[in-house]
């Protein structure tokens, strides 16, 4: 195999390995950061639900609460008809908890979508280094 050959070899193996990669390890840490703002969000879903059918919302409840290194105060919830929101950029509304399931859910099928993109993505990642590796194949002279 000749030397220029080897050369364009070598740059394109450095181009999977340098840029394709890197691009899908990235895209992977944003798909899973996604899936753990799902998780949470269908987890404040899941308590807003207890606090409905158990009635905590009008009546009020007493908890502890982790202030960290293992330390936990009492706390007494007067009223947990509302709740705060974070809706993006540090800013947190205040919603009754009807309308924070409305917003829950459509926060959840917009981080979904948001996972669709991003795993579209992937594929097409994934696409570019099988067509380069195929054409490093033939480079080689390894065609089938």
């Amino acid at each position: 195999m000749n030397r220029e050959i080897q050369e364009k070899i070598f740059k394109f193996e450095t181009f999977i390995n340098d840029v394709l990669k890197e691009d899908l390890a990235k895209l992977e840490e944003k798909v899973d950061a996604k899936n753990e703002e799902i998780a949470e969000f269908l987890q404040l879903k899941g308590t807003i639900t207890t606090l409905q059918n158990n009635g905590f919302d009008k009546s009020g409840f007493k908890t502890q609460v982790d202030i960290g290194q293992g330390f936990f105060i009492e706390a007494h919830i007067p009223d947990a008809s509302t709740i705060l929101l974070d809706i993006g950029l540090g800013h947190y509304m205040e919603f009754s908890l009807h309308d924070a399931l409305a917003v829950i859910n459509v926060r959840v099928k917009l981080l979904e979508q948001q996972i669709k993109h991003l795993y579209k993505e992937i594929a097409n990642t994934n696409a570019h280094i099988k067509l380069i590796l195929l054409g490093i194949r033939q480079l080689q002279g390894f065609d089938d």
